[in-house]
């Protein structure tokens, strides 16, 4: 049996807060969806209380088609619960409403008796961006996980960090197999010095943690197995192999902008058993250009379908086994976040030799931002240019602080070739 022990790797996440004008999306009700509410009609009202809601931000209602619809309506129609002659209605869930114009906007269900016992949503909206964008995860090392990197080779953390732009919000997974621990130090001095003092780190030891960044700057993380921090080395089964301690110095590079679009997987199909056309998907990709930073929606019904995330190999032999990520709860977001092709497949039973299944390939390349007001993308339509002033000021001062993270990212970089030679 192979024994496998963590080397010296050490990673620097360096987050950078990203100003600028993304859209939020609000679940409605959160967990609980768009439902009757249970011996609280006040559900809805209370759910808005905390939240914000300004032009360009989505709402999902998630339901089961046949059993709710959503509706917008007038105030008057909204206060006596008037399900004739409505502004709009939707009765495929879950259903994505973008809010496009300022003031109130009013949702019921239609279905009889629904908004009389508190199916029912009024919100404001208001002109202003919202300047979170939506939290990615990054499994560290991709598929290869938090382990010694191929051939031994010094440089494969340092290239797969350059493939990304780190934000507040977003998370770092660690992975690994075997006896790893992933432990996050407090600055660069404990670094320096692979600080093990437990009074002093923050140790994961169950493979599979997910790190939350929570606060802009430098993140420190190192293995604390052993003194393969200080000796730079990974004991494997009858062999010893060397290796160097790594640096990953993740600095966000925001010299060119870039900003994410949204793509809903099938347009209005959604993520389903294609009805006697396999190649749906395929098609479905021929008129787009995914890149760096997009998001792709899977909309399914919980409990009849899926999403996994699978390599090439079971891809092509619809294998569910060993999945690089699940998704079971439908309507269900996924960042590309590396370049290269991605392969996704329902694991439900027979669905993915029907043809429910997804390969696309993601570019890295720019795309200008999205405008406050207009659709957010939903059917993959790359956003329109910024043209107000206050884009162009936040474009600017993205370009300024992008220099102060680089200039801080090179002393960084620059030290740890002191710190690996030593």
């Amino acid at each position: 049996m192979k024994i496998i022990s963590m080397a010296a790797l050490v990673v620097v996440l360096a987050s950078s807060v990203l100003q600028s004008t993304y859209a939020a999306t609000y679940t409605v009700g959160d967990a609980t969806g768009w439902t009757i509410p249970i011996n609280n009609t006040d559900f809805y009202d209370d759910w808005t209380d905390n939240k914000n809601f300004v032009v360009g931000d989505v709402l999902e209602f998630n339901f089961t088609t046949g059993q709710h619809d959503v509706a917008e309506v007038n105030e008057t129609a909204y206060d006596n619960c008037i399900t004739t002659n409505p502004i709009a209605r939707y009765t495929t869930g879950p259903a994505s409403i973008t809010l496009n114009r300022t003031g109130e906007y009013h949702f019921i269900c239609t279905v009889p008796r629904h908004c009389g016992i508190g199916q029912k949503l009024s919100i404001d909206v208001r002109t202003g961006p919202s300047t979170a964008p939506t939290p990615a995860d990054y499994e560290v090392g991709d598929d290869y996980g938090w382990d010694v990197p191929p051939s031994n080779s010094s440089e494969y953390y340092p290239s797969w960090a350059n493939r990304y732009e780190f934000k507040v919000g977003d998370s770092a997974v660690f992975n690994w197999t075997g006896n790893h621990t992933a432990a996050q130090v407090r600055n660069q001095a404990d670094y320096d010095n692979c600080n093990t003092n437990a009074t002093e780190i923050t140790l994961y030891a169950v493979a599979g943690v997910r790190v939350p960044f929570t606060t802009e700057g430098f993140h420190y993380f190192i293995c604390t197995v052993g003194t393969h921090c200080e000796q730079g080395q990974k004991k494997m089964a009858m062999k010893i192999v060397s290796m160097t301690a790594t640096l990953v110095a993740l600095a966000s590079n925001v010299l060119q902008i870039t900003y994410a679009a949204t793509y809903t997987v099938g347009d209005t199909i959604g993520w389903v058993i294609p009805t006697g056309y396999t190649e749906l998907y395929r098609n479905w990709t021929d008129d787009k250009n995914f890149l760096v930073g997009d998001i792709l929606v899977f909309k399914f019904t919980t409990g009849e379908h899926d999403v996994a995330k699978v390599t090439e190999a079971a891809y092509n032999a619809c294998s569910s086994v060993n999945t690089i990520l699940t998704r079971s709860t439908g309507p269900a977001r996924i960042t590309l976040n590396i370049i290269g092709d991605h392969h996704f497949i329902c694991t439900f039973a027979d669905h993915c030799a029907e043809g429910q299944k997804l390969s696309v390939e993601v570019r890295n390349g720019p795309r200008t931002a999205p405008v406050p007001g207009t659709s957010h993308n939903t059917t993959g339509t790359p956003p329109s240019p910024p043209s107000s002033a206050s884009s162009l000021v936040a474009t600017i001062s993205l370009v300024f602080m992008s220099i102060g993270i680089q200039m801080t990212g090179a002393v960084a970089i620059s030290h740890n070739h002191t710190v690996c030679h030593r």
